[in-house]
């Protein structure tokens, strides 16, 4: 486990691509559990226990169909484990900065110091993601680096597109 952690961390850093991972159901099954855990927490702090389950649900399957419906266009579903394992362990991997930048919310509202940390925390966040995303995609489907960071953005805007679709914010 220490192994597959360090290639997530390369992953993460763009040193790796998501081949050094197993391409193991078992594998799959506790990255999805973690992830899972990950989004159930998150929307937990923004949103409160409102549909819960059913945010993350949506949440961990959409990212399912969306990584399938890439590599199924591109004609890699052989790869489907292993990217599936980068993307969702990479994303696991960032949950403890997503969550202090949460907690940072309701400080800055008062402080305006925290408040910048908290945007620039988040903007750097949601870059770093798109990279790693788009690192993630140029390998499994081997395609340039432009490319894949297209096709990430596109899939990080598609699933917070349809995510706001199915639980609208209230206003």
């Amino acid at each position: 486990m220490t192994q597959v952690l360090i290639s997530l961390v390369n992953i993460a850093r763009l040193r790796r691509d998501p081949s050094v991972l197993p391409a193991s159901i078992a594998l799959l099954f506790l990255m999805s559990v973690a992830y899972a855990a990950g989004s159930a927490l998150q929307s937990w702090l923004l949103y409160g226990s409102d549909r819960l389950l059913a945010r993350t649900a949506a949440d961990l399957g959409l990212t399912f169909a969306i990584f399938w419906f890439v590599l199924a266009v591109t004609r890699r579903l052989h790869r489907y484990r292993q990217t599936m394992n980068a993307v969702l362990g990479t994303s696991v991997l960032l949950t403890p900065v997503l969550m202090l930048l949460i907690a940072l919310q309701q400080p800055a509202a008062v402080y305006y110091p925290v408040k910048l940390v908290a945007w620039a925390g988040s903007i750097a966040v949601i870059v770093w993601y798109t990279l790693i995303i788009g690192h993630i995609l140029r390998s499994a489907i081997e395609i340039g680096f432009v490319t894949s960071i297209a096709i990430a953005i596109t899939t990080v805007i598609a699933a917070n597109a349809v995510l706001g679709k199915l639980f609208p914010m209230a206003a």
